[in-house]
């Protein structure tokens, strides 16, 4: 947690998103296994700080 505050400051008024920005984040982002349906991917995000955030599919952002 205190790694994460530290951090927080960096980023305080950025007008731009930047591969660097999430990679200080994001940890790791998977596809785990091959959608049979070409609309919907479920994927897997790994949060830096935090880990993985579980949530119920009927509510995720499609």
């Amino acid at each position: 947690m205190a790694s994460f505050v530290a951090v927080i400051p960096t980023y305080v008024g950025i007008t731009k998103l930047m591969p660097t920005i999430i990679n200080e984040f994001v940890k790791k982002i998977h596809a785990p296994g091959i959608s049979r349906d070409h609309y919907r991917q479920k994927i897997q995000m790994i949060w830096n700080f935090i880990g993985e955030l579980k949530q119920n599919e009927d509510k995720q952002t499609i």
